[in-house]
């Protein structure tokens, strides 16, 4: 064959007298994002096609052949570029041979590895969805498009995708586009994350955090433990807090949902702990004041049956031939431990009176028992707000 004499490697081939177009493919192999850099790594293999009519011949006079394989250096290419191209990071393009058939048109399809920035968005982390671009195009060339249609492939495809231990390709498209001084193809491609290790990991954590906090207002009043139980799920959540801030970058405008979740749920452990400080103090301090009439009209009314106060007894009202027995013995000893124990006999109270001090603690425990109540139901509505809000 006299195909290549007077070649010239450098010089652009040219199709019925104007420069050949360029037409960009992408094969991708396997995909990963680093979410702290904000840069997406593919292997891929780039498919580039080109013509030339000077490089064509008849097969019949060529015993049939239809295709030779050239290497790469021995014919003109276009100079791929990754224009988005991350720094400090080597991008490159495997020599490999050129196939030229006999209708002159050649394809070089180089195993590439890409590493290029991506605007991420981690708004729904870890249930994310992040979109990415590759530009790749030409300093030099202007004619390019992105269409590969040999095999019947598209410009982008990825059905070949060996499968990531998180991400997988969604969908993806192709567009041109053309400056004053260069022109390339946006290869543009979807990519999810595979979250399910992250249900057992964070979102499994949480809802036990939130029924735990919560469960604290349950516990009787007079228990100190309500406070140490509120400490070890604020180092619980602080120490969630430092796990996202190892795993995920700072980010100005996109802080994910679930790491404002767990702040969340930490100012509201805290403004709980100090509710319980309160509540220890009205269930145990030695009152020497009377809870006012208007609360425990309050308390022994309707909003007390709400709260389920109903449910307990003042064992000083009770008749003398009834404190005896081992259940009021026992209130008896629940509510009434810090309580004075000067009195000789419960007989000696007169309600209507002065009242006695296990009837005035009786009263400060059950205000310190509503209090609970009451943050258990606001503080549950502002965690299922919280839940849908933020969609944990």
């Amino acid at each position: 064959m006299n195909l290549f004499i007077n070649y010239d490697v450098n010089a652009e081939p040219t199709v019925q007298g104007k420069p050949t177009n360029i037409s960009l493919g992408l094969s991708v192999n396997y995909i990963d994002i680093d979410e702290l850099n904000g840069k997406i790594t593919l292997h891929c293999w780039l498919s580039v096609r080109w013509m030339d009519d000077e490089r064509s011949w008849n097969i019949q006079q060529y015993d049939n052949i239809t295709k030779l394989h050239i290497p790469d250096h021995k014919v003109w290419k276009p100079q791929i570029t990754l224009f988005n191209a991350a720094a400090d990071e080597v991008n490159y393009l495997v020599s490999t041979q050129v196939i030229l058939s006999n209708d002159g048109s050649f394809l070089w399809v180089p195993p590439a590895v890409y590493t290029a920035y991506c605007n991420l968005n981690m708004v729904n982390w870890p249930y994310d969805e992040q979109t990415c671009k590759l530009k790749i195009g030409t300093w030099s060339l202007s004619h390019l498009q992105a269409a590969y249609n040999a095999h019947n492939k598209k410009a982008l495809d990825y059905e070949e995708l060996v499968q990531s231990t998180e991400w997988e390709i969604v969908s993806g498209w192709t567009q041109f586009v053309h400056q004053d001084y260069y022109s390339y193809v946006e290869f543009i491609f979807t990519a999810q994350r595979r979250s399910s290790m992250y249900t057992a990991v964070i979102y499994t954590p949480a809802s036990c955090i939130v029924l735990l906090a919560l469960a604290t207002f349950w516990l009787p009043p007079q228990m100190g433990e309500k406070i140490m139980l509120n400490g070890i799920l604020i180092l619980l959540i602080a120490g969630f807090l430092m796990y996202f801030a190892q795993l995920l970058p700072v980010l100005a405008g996109n802080t994910p949902l679930v790491v404002v979740f767990y702040s969340a749920s930490l100012l509201l452990l805290s403004i709980s702990t100090v509710i319980e400080v309160v509540v220890l103090y009205l269930a145990t301090a030695q009152h020497k004041r009377r809870v006012p009439d208007l609360v425990k009209r309050l308390l022994h009314g309707k909003l007390g049956t709400c709260l389920l106060l109903s449910q307990f007894i003042n064992v000083a009202e009770l008749p003398a031939s009834q404190q005896g027995n081992g259940v009021a013995k026992e209130l008896d000893e629940h509510l009434y431990d810090n309580a004075d124990d000067l009195m000789t006999s419960p007989l000696d109270i007169n309600p209507s009176e002065t009242p006695s001090a296990r009837a005035l603690q009786f009263d400060w425990v059950l205000l310190a028992t509503a209090v609970d109540r009451l943050c258990f139901i606001g503080f549950s509505l502002v965690y299922i707000v919280l839940a849908i809000v933020y969609a944990i």
